[in-house]
């Protein structure tokens, strides 16, 4: 494999504050609007642990993302570092596996903007079923063709674009951390039940079945923009960090907000029925009008106000993140295209280096997507699968990177690699496993689909050097993992075979033995030269 950026070249237009705004866009849009109120379902007020220990546990599986792509700054990086570590067979299910996450998010993002603009215009989504009308779809359609034109007209733009929406709609959800507690909060919302009251699996059952692990993928949209960020060795890992630490702090604490605005007489429910909270088509601002009926007249016109600054946030917040995963997913496609995983059209860019044709398929894909599944939650699931999938193969990299590219510059390196990516992966594989069955099944399956599109790879290279017997385990552990959900706890939709904690030690001992089948198998000498690894002809130097 030779990469050399030989047909395409990426300009390199963003700077630190725009990076650092892409991944914090990213971080801000749906995520917040719905999985939030949604958690509750799985784990009452506890919710807010539940994003706590999904804070703590996406930094851990994420931060060798900002190694790798501070080390080899290339777009698609994400999908990418396998083809390095574990030859191109597991380069291309842990691609292929990204690639289901990020052509899945604009139609996710374009379900939550119709929905809250129905709020307006009823006709875009037919509530009765939960899905969009047809002429919402026909809205979404033209959102996705708005952002294929402002990504055509170069990515600098586009930075400029998304820095000025991401700082609104970061002061939109700080203002409602701060005001909106000053006007109504109840504490014992927090103890009505019991704070765990559905026990902790369901804690951490919601991080990955509701949506909260969804919120976090802003920072994968930083990495994979690395061909295009300028003086990527420095301001990579300062973005991710950024977008990391950032997306972290709005999350839990909106979630402490949410958790106490509920009135249950509002909602006319009994004290502690957080299902229905789940349930609520727009939640915050279903809960601040639950609240309207119990308040002073003059509280009660500033929530007026604050339901209006709401629902305008809920169309223009997820608006920009379908623009942002857009661009992302394409970059993922350029990358593919550029491991031959992919046919050469796709590194094509125009005169502003835009890949334009990337660009084209991620709209294309998601259209096809979003016509026959226009349901927010359902689509979240299956992706929250394929993506963390993407998270246990890249973790299982960093000790194997270490030790085939020992001389290549690490401008930010990680401690102790070897423990980390074995903790990492733990919590992918556990991850994983809480996203419940029978999602896990459709999404893993759907991974393993990868095998067959990677006929395309194995045909082009004339079957040679496809480093099968360094990804073999993959396909084997994935298909562990649909048994080990099956026959696990009730909880998890399983069957109960091995209950709750005793199936979370199974998994994570499972975890542990396949961590260490990726090292042993993992190649004994580099398979790339260095330059192959971090050479990158662009259009504007660093």
């Amino acid at each position: 494999m030779v990469d050399k950026e030989e047909s395409g070249h990426l300009k390199r237009g963003f700077t630190l504050q725009d990076a650092a705004m892409f991944g914090v866009g990213g971080a801000v849009g749906s995520g917040i609007l719905f999985a939030a109120a949604g958690g509750t379902r799985y784990a009452g007020p506890a919710v807010v642990l539940s994003w706590i220990i999904a804070a703590i546990m996406i930094i851990i599986i994420t931060l060798p993302y900002a190694e790798f792509s501070a080390m080899a700054p290339k777009s698609g990086i994400s999908a990418r570092i396998s083809y390095y570590s574990l030859g191109s067979y597991g380069g291309f299910l842990s691609g292929w596996a990204l690639f289901l996450w990020a052509v899945m998010i604009p139609p996710i993002e374009a379900v939550a903007v119709a929905t809250y603009a129905s709020y307006w215009a009823p006709q875009l989504y037919n509530s009765s079923l939960g899905v969009l009308s047809p002429l919402g779809i026909l809205v979404a359609i033209l959102i996705t063709v708005f952002f294929v034109l402002l990504n055509y007209s170069g990515v600098s733009k586009l930075g400029k674009f998304n820095t000025g929406l991401t700082w609104l709609k970061v002061a939109v959800v700080v203002l409602f951390i701060i005001v909106l507690p000053l006007l109504i909060f109840h504490p014992a919302n927090f103890s009505t039940g019991g704070f765990v009251p559905f026990g902790w699996s369901g804690v951490f059952i919601a991080i990955p079945a509701t949506g909260i692990l969804f919120s976090f993928g802003g920072y994968r949209q930083v990495a994979d923009m690395a061909g295009e960020i300028k003086n990527p060795k420095r301001n990579l890992p300062l973005a991710i960090g950024t977008t990391l630490g950032v997306q972290s702090i709005l999350y839990v604490l909106m979630a402490i907000v949410i958790v106490g605005s509920v009135s249950w007489r509002g909602l006319k429910a009994a004290p502690g029925t957080w299902s229905s909270v789940a349930s609520l088509g727009s939640p915050l601002a279903d809960i601040m009008r639950g609240n309207l009926s119990f308040v002073s007249p003059a509280v009660g016109g500033l929530l007026g106000v604050l339901i209006v600054i709401f629902l305008l946030f809920a169309v223009f917040s997820p608006f920009g993140t379908f623009g942002i995963y857009l661009t992302g997913a394409s970059r993922i496609i350029f990358g593919f295209a550029k491991e031959k995983a992919l046919p050469g059209i796709f590194t094509k860019t125009n005169k502003n280096g835009v890949p334009i044709y990337s660009i084209a398929l991620v709209a294309i894909v998601g259209i096809i997507f979003l016509i026959p599944l226009p349901s927010w939650y359902l689509l979240v699931d299956f992706v929250v699968v394929a993506a963390v999938v993407n998270f246990a193969i890249v973790t299982t990299s960093l000790p194997i990177m270490r030790k085939l590219y020992p001389d290549v510059e690490r401008p930010f390196k990680i401690p102790g690699a070897k423990y980390w990516s074995l903790v990492a992966f733990i919590f992918s594989t556990l991850l994983i496993y809480w996203s419940t069955y029978p999602v896990t099944l459709y999404a893993l399956v759907a991974t393993l689909a990868g095998s067959i599109v990677f006929i395309y790879q194995g045909t082009s290279t004339k079957w040679a050097n496809l480093g099968i017997k360094h990804s073999f385990w993959i396909p084997i552990y994935i298909i562990g993992l649909i048994v080990l959900s099956y026959i696990g706890g009730v909880q998890t939709g399983g069957m109960g075979y091995v209950s709750f904690p005793y199936d979370i030690v199974l998994v994570a001992v499972y975890a542990v033995l396949f961590w260490f089948i990726s090292q042993y198998t993992a190649p004994k000498k580099a398979l790339y030269s260095i330059d192959d690894l971090i050479g990158q002809k662009t259009s504007e130097t660093n």
